[in-house]
């Protein structure tokens, strides 16, 4: 059974009977001043369950290595965190961008496994500072890491928050769209309810048959039939139900605050 452990490390032979043919988990390994640190590159977003694994292996005299390759040095462990701020840079300007509900749901599947890595990789690099406390290196380290858990932890709350925005904003659109067409039918319904009087009299008078008002003067008897009519018509619209009065409010208009300003807003609050 392969190792993900490289074979030209001279590391303890307990790493090995500890790691199976996968790394597993974000995790360290300790003896004997060996200090093994195991961290997972940036998830892919299509397949948020595979999980790829960097190895970082540190001797007792101070030297660490890569299982990336690379110069021997720690360069290549800050390299692995500081890539995890350059994606939440990204993802930070396309939520800057995003307007529709696709673009926020996407956002939010994206962070949310970045978000349980990054959480991970500060808890580990937290524990291998613990291990190695006279490696001053590591303080470094650690503290990117935090800053990258605390950057997913504000995109993540950040496009949530825009997301629901986006839905409460498209259901109030709707329902003023329905209040629109509800008064436009009732309105129409007003002008039936006049003109239903006019219109059946107008029927039943067109008819070809002796209703007994041919000999009437005319056109007073037009006038008169005309005015009777509209009266009952407006009576009708009058006795008709009105629809329930629409409360009016100032709806806000701009989208979630950044995050950038949320952090600002923060520190100044905690400045006061």
């Amino acid at each position: 059974m392969s190792s993900p452990i490289p074979h030209n490390w001279q590391c303890p032979e307990s790493f090995r009977e500890r790691m199976g043919n996968q790394a597993g988990k974000q995790r360290i390994m300790s003896h004997g001043g060996h200090l093994l640190v195991i961290l997972h590159l940036l998830p892919d977003p299509a397949t948020p369950e595979k999980r790829d694994a960097r190895l970082f292996w540190r001797s007792p005299d101070g030297t660490w290595l890569g299982s990336g390759g690379g110069a021997p040095g720690i360069a290549g462990l800050r390299a692995h965190v500081e890539a995890f701020l350059e994606e939440a840079n990204k993802l930070e300007a396309r939520a800057d961008a995003a307007d529709s509900a696709d673009e926020w749901f996407s956002l939010v599947r994206s962070t949310s496994p970045l978000l349980r890595s990054a959480r991970n990789m500060h808890r580990t690099l937290q524990e291998a500072r613990d291990a190695a406390r006279e490696d001053r290196n590591l303080i470094t380290v650690r503290d990117l890491s935090g800053d990258a858990e605390r950057s997913f932890e504000l995109l993540h709350a950040h496009t949530q928050e825009g997301l629901d925005y986006t839905i409460a904003r498209r259901a109030e659109e709707q329902a003023h769209d329905a209040q629109h067409m509800l008064e436009a039918a009732h309105r129409l319904n007003m002008i039936a309810a006049v003109f239903l009087p006019v219109t059946a009299v107008a029927t039943l008078l067109g008819m070809n048959l002796r209703h007994g008002l041919e000999g009437w003067p005319a056109p007073l008897t037009f006038w008169v039939t005309l005015v009777l009519c509209f009266a009952m018509g407006l009576w009708i619209k009058s006795s008709m139900p009105r629809p329930p009065a629409r409360e009016t409010r100032t709806a806000p208009t701009a989208k979630p605050g950044s995050i950038k300003a949320k952090g600002k807003a923060k520190a100044k609050a905690k400045g006061g």
